[in-house]
């Protein structure tokens, strides 16, 4: 051992070291899982290959968690733990996708809104058995993409199925009956059509005059219906004068009628004594005309006296 070295200092200095490096250590990794999270479930009934734990959960591709756990349930369906930041934005219209980093194959869960009227079959979040929020998840585009073959050869199977019946509609003796009956229905009436194909193109165009016209009057309908608005509104003004004539000439007969009380009651009271100086004077010209007939200078000479008895 070297005597000019201080193995007590030398220790201090490593332990103090380490130290640091411990508590600089333990400081960084507490900095670094300084947010908070919150455990969501996800059910994924395709495959996970390439999906390893700890793997990315990103929304509008920025990190917000991590897979914590890859497990299958008793149905069968794969069952994913996930870890997401609090205040990610998830919703009713939020599901779980698996996608792929580009071609390197690495899995992860992206967060996206698909929307309520998505017909993807996707889970609503909800409550699940073991208490965590489930968000619901949609098919990827792998398994979309795969299920396509199974969708042709369904829909190959189906038209197979229509050729065959229609096969066993036309093979029946009835049907070839019926079709043969049916083409020669079509040829008479295409003969019939060809012989007065003149007769049909005159109505044809008969038809298409009574269309332009017919169109003709619906451009001008409008206008006639203003001008009926127009005449009505000129008519009930015309209605309103008339009724305030008639009210008028109502209080001028009813006046009338008053006046003529009044004129009918006046000449009744005035013609009484004038028609009793009228029958005194007529009795008094009948007595000067009898006078006349006895005595005819009566005019000239007066009333003369009768001569008493004994003259």
């Amino acid at each position: 051992m070297d005597p000019h070295i201080n193995y007590t200092l030398v220790g201090l200095f490593v332990l103090v070291l380490g130290s640091g490096f411990i508590a600089a250590s333990i400081w960084l990794g507490g900095r670094g899982d300084d947010r908070a999270f919150e455990t969501y479930v996800a059910y994924v009934r395709e495959s996970v290959a390439g999906l390893n734990p700890r793997a990315s959960v990103k929304y509008r591709g920025v990190d917000v968690g991590t897979v914590r756990r890859i497990g299958l349930d008793k149905e069968g369906r794969v069952r994913l733990l996930l870890d997401i930041e609090v205040g990610t934005p998830l919703n009713d219209d939020t599901a779980a996708v698996l996608s792929s980093l580009g071609i390197t194959g690495l899995v992860f869960v992206e967060l996206k809104a698909v929307g309520k009227a998505s017909g993807r079959a996707c889970r609503k979040i909800g409550k699940a058995e073991e208490h965590f929020p489930e968000i619901r998840t949609c098919p990827s585009l792998l398994a979309e993409v795969s299920s396509l073959p199974m969708e042709v050869k369904a829909a190959v199977r189906q038209l197979e199925q229509v050729a065959a019946g229609v096969q066993r509609f036309l093979a029946a003796p009835d049907t070839r009956g019926t079709l043969v009956q049916v083409l020669r229905h079509l040829e008479r009436i295409s003969g019939t059509l060809a012989a007065n194909d003149q007769a049909i193109v005159e109505a044809l165009r008969r038809i298409n005059a009574i269309l332009g016209d017919t169109a003709d009057a619906t451009r001008r309908l409008p206008a006639v219906v203003d001008h009926a608005r127009d005449t009505l509104a000129a008519f009930q003004g015309t209605t309103v004068s008339i009724q305030t004539t008639v009210a008028n000439l109502d209080g001028l007969i009813a006046e009338l009628r008053a006046d003529l009380k009044r004129v009918s009651a006046g000449t009744v009271a005035q013609s009484g004594p004038l028609i009793a100086e009228m029958r005194q004077a007529t009795l008094a010209l009948k007595r000067l005309a009898g006078d006349l007939d006895r005595q005819p200078n009566l005019l000239i000479y007066g009333r003369t006296r009768p001569p008493g008895p004994g003259e």
